[in-house]
């Protein structure tokens, strides 16, 4: 009984010290052309000599941690998000639509770059608007860049602008 404890105990320590030094190993792709010319790739690097070796992974726990803004969501990683002087927002508008002012105070309280045109004194402006649009005339139409918000919805707004400063 005393021999097959030993044996266990022996059997766990090689396990417990041999087992992050395999995986350790594993956390490493090389890259190298072979004599051919051929690009390989491989968790081990190739015998002999004469080829040339590029280390192009290593072991992820030695890498250091990003600092500052920062945002982690699955499908992004880790990404450093814009700051709302970098988002840029087109607003179409009329100078009676009290819809329009409310859009562009929301608008300014964000601290974001805001370019405004009036459809009825810039025909062009207008025709880009209903091109946006879909030939929809209501105002004001707002482009966050190339998210559209049809009226006034600061909800609508901000999470426009959060999507854009998470790109």
């Amino acid at each position: 009984m005393r021999n097959q404890f030993k044996w266990i105990m022996a059997v766990l320590l090689m396990v417990i010290f041999l087992l992050p030094l395999s995986f350790s190993k594993s956390a490493e792709i090389y890259q190298w052309k072979d004599k051919d010319g051929t690009i390989v790739f491989s968790d081990t690097p190739p015998l002999g000599g004469g080829v040339e070796i590029k280390k192009i992974k290593e072991d992820p726990t030695l890498s250091a941690k990003p600092q500052g803004n920062i945002s982690k969501t699955k499908s992004e990683g880790i990404r450093e998000k814009r700051s709302y002087g970098d988002i840029n927002i087109i607003m179409y508008t009329t100078s009676w639509c009290g819809y329009c002012r409310k859009a562009r105070e929301y608008i300014r309280s964000l601290h974001v770059h805001l370019m405004e045109y009036d459809i009825e004194k810039d025909r062009n402006k207008r025709e880009e608007m209903l091109k946006k649009s879909g030939g929809s005339t209501g105002v004001p139409l707002i482009d966050v860049e190339g998210i559209l918000i049809r009226g006034y919805g600061p909800t609508a707004i901000k999470e426009a602008v959060e999507r854009r400063r998470s790109l």
